[in-house]
């Protein structure tokens, strides 16, 4: 049987499945496999970039590198990385769909000074809408590694099939190229409250469904050790 070459991409993958959920230390080879369960898997390739504390007191990027660490333990997950930029941008607040105390996080104290300071700058302002300067980070690279290496590996015929995580239609040309090449591509939505990107559906060969239940039954080891001995513990956090 020839090999099933998997590609996740990783950011597109947790915000659509894993984002406020208990199912963050995922194993993926378990993921694929119960996906996948008359496949020879030959590759999964993971594709992330490192994320950046937002401020003190964030600890999201050594929760991230603890699950890269553990991640990287198997040999059949190849990691590719990307990169985050962040850039200062002026932003609208959404203050005709919600309260004040919805607007910031944490929340602004007390509640009634801080209505009238927005209710005044409200009154006083130029334009059509409040806007706030905003940290906006935005992920470089990944998608397009993920589909570099989706139409490398079928140009090598390295695989004779692909399966892709995601739910990004910027994806759809890649999918498009190495289905036109003879290689059938299947994809996974990893959102459960979003309809799968029509024009991925058209240009993939098929389409494989996730169940949320699946998650909790894929999950790594609380702790899992490397292949220098050393242990990798899942954060408290998750």
């Amino acid at each position: 049987m020839a090999d099933t070459f998997v590609y996740i991409d990783g950011f597109n993958f947790y915000y659509g499945a894993l984002r406020g959920t208990s199912d963050k230390w995922l194993d993926y080879e378990a993921l694929v496999r119960l996906l996948l369960p008359n496949d020879q898997i030959g590759k999964i390739r993971y594709f992330t970039a490192n994320v950046k504390p937002l401020g003190p007191g964030d600890t999201s990027h050594q929760r991230q590198n603890a699950y890269l660490r553990a991640v990287a333990t198997n040999p059949l997950i190849e990691i590719t990385r990307g990169r985050f930029e962040y850039q200062t941008k002026w932003r609208a607040l959404a203050e005709i769909q919600h309260p004040i105390r919805d607007l910031f996080r944490p929340h602004l104290r007390p509640v009634f000074v801080a209505k009238s300071m927005f209710d005044r700058a409200g009154r006083r302002r130029t334009g059509h809408h409040t806007l706030a300067r905003v940290r906006v980070p935005e992920e470089k690279g990944t998608d397009v590694s993920l589909g570099a290496y989706l139409v490398y590996d079928a140009l090598k015929g390295n695989c004779s099939k692909a399966v892709v995580l995601t739910n990004d239609s910027d994806l759809k040309d890649a999918i498009s190229l190495v289905v036109s090449g003879g290689v059938p591509v299947g994809i996974v939505n990893p959102h459960h409250r979003q309809s799968t990107s029509t024009v991925l559906r058209k240009a993939a060969t098929f389409e494989i469904r996730l169940r949320p239940t699946t998650l909790s039954n894929c999950q790594l080891p609380n702790t899992v050790v490397d292949g220098r001995g050393r242990q990798i513990h899942k954060p408290k956090e998750w």
